[in-house]
């Protein structure tokens, strides 16, 4: 039986207190690893996440970072070097998104949406990249969606994000793989999540509205990412760089 060990790897996950990052957190340090949790403002939900992971024997810290700014990032990057001695993955999770049409859709909403989902990408990939150059390894997971494909992901703002973290994935990739380093993407369709609980809190609509299009049968869960993000962090996936790679059940071969 094939195992993942990430045993003495340390990583950083941004927004890691919630959701999908919560778990690609927890499944990060079952996986070995000692785990820094990056949060902007649920501070109580990432302390939680690393008792969680203190609990399983891993080290861990939280850190608190708006990604859309880079002297926090810089400093965020430079707490999680000092306190595990080094980094090895560094998960760009973090995003934001809302429900609006282009009519509706606002600059300052637009401009906020890159910023976080995009640019924030950027700037933590930039903090940590010398320090992972200088040591001849390291591994870079971009979050992206399955949006770029559909369109469906509320809005063009955040369609538009992660169509950007595709193609800057892609060249992170193509730049830094002589380095030692490697850089891909994990694009999710319908995952379980406060937004989606949000848009659709009642069960039925759900059902009817979303199961119904998911060929595997039901709506995905932050494990069925997390999972993937620990193989593709991991030296099973030595050779796999510069992907995106759809975690969807099926959902975008329907369009």
């Amino acid at each position: 039986m094939i195992t993942v060990n990430l045993i003495g790897k340390k990583a950083l996950v941004t927004g890691g207190s919630r959701g999908i990052g919560r778990g690609i957190s927890l499944a990060l340090s079952e996986a070995g690893a000692d785990v820094a949790v990056n949060y902007f403002e649920h501070q109580e939900e990432a302390e939680e996440v690393v008792t969680a992971i203190q609990q399983m024997g891993r080290q861990a810290l939280a850190v608190q970072a708006d990604v859309a700014g880079f002297p926090a990032v810089e400093e965020m990057a430079g707490t999680v070097i000092e306190h595990f001695g080094h980094l090895d993955i560094l998960v760009n999770n973090t995003g934001i998104t809302s429900v609006r049409s282009l009519l509706e859709l606002s600059p300052g909403e637009w401009e906020r949406t890159l910023a976080v989902n995009l640019t924030g990408m950027f700037h933590c990939a930039k903090a940590v990249a010398a320090h992972m150059v200088s040591r001849g390894e390291g591994c870079i997971i971009n979050i992206s969606s399955a949006s770029v494909l559909s369109g469906s992901g509320g809005g063009p703002h955040y369609t538009a994000s992660k169509g950007g973290v595709n193609g800057l994935t892609r060249a992170m990739a193509r730049e830094l793989a002589p380095h030692g380093l490697r850089v891909n993407a994990v694009a999710p369709a319908v995952i379980e999540s406060d937004f989606l609980r949000g848009r659709y809190p009642d069960p039925q609509e759900r059902e009817e509205k979303l199961v119904q299009q998911i060929p595997v049968g039901r709506i995905g869960q932050p494990e069925d990412v997390a999972q993937l993000v620990v193989f593709l962090a991991s030296p099973l996936a030595g050779y796999v760089n510069g992907q995106i790679i759809m975690v969807d059940g099926g959902r975008t071969f329907l369009g």
